[in-house]
């Protein structure tokens, strides 16, 4: 997993915690990389597991709670350093992600392992089904994402999504339905 990606979640952790957790969880955590994380270099996704678990106990958030809202805490910077062009929609964006996008970041770093995000029905700007699967079990990580994209676009009060996680592998497989709560 890249290093912007725990960079960022530690940035996340201090903006909602403040930095003397965040320098107990990398104390309390015994991580290869001994917490220090260049943007780019790899790690192994184990440590954010590790992390996310140990700031759970400490604040009583759930990890569930926290990847989700790191989810969303991320999309931002990374839509800011690659602008899309004529997407007008959060349904536009996840539809470039497999076949532009993640194209694009193996592209750039051979060895990224990205998660396959694919949409699987389209109605309009109405309905999306999409797809993820992933050899790291971020699907948290994903649906908060998702909110993000939908709230960058102006539309996430306007939309309902329903989750249905893998019984052999969740939070590895995941259905996003997302739905215009009006139905229009």
């Amino acid at each position: 997993m890249k290093g912007v990606v725990f960079r960022q979640f530690l940035d996340f952790a201090e903006q909602e915690f403040g930095e003397v957790i965040v320098d107990e969880l990398l104390n309390s955590v015994e991580l290869e990389s001994g917490g220090v994380y260049t943007s780019v270099g790899y790690y192994d996704h184990s440590e954010m597991i590790d992390l996310v678990g140990a700031l759970s106990a400490k604040t009583n958030v759930s990890a569930r709670e926290l990847l989700v809202k790191f989810g969303q805490s991320l999309f931002p910077s990374l839509i800011a350093g690659h602008p899309q062009d004529n997407v007008h929609h959060a349904f536009d964006l996840i539809e470039r992600i497999h076949g532009v996008i993640h194209r694009d970041v193996r592209k750039l770093y051979p060895d990224a392992e990205v998660p396959e995000i694919l949409p699987q029905l389209r109605d309009g700007d109405r309905e999306m089904k999409i797809s993820y699967a992933s050899a790291r079990p971020m699907a948290d990580l994903c649906e908060g994402m998702i909110l993000a994209a939908l709230a960058h676009y102006g539309n996430l009060a306007d939309f309902e999504i329903v989750r249905t996680d893998s019984k052999h592998r969740y939070l590895y497989n995941a259905d996003f339905h997302i739905l215009r709560k009006d139905g229009r």
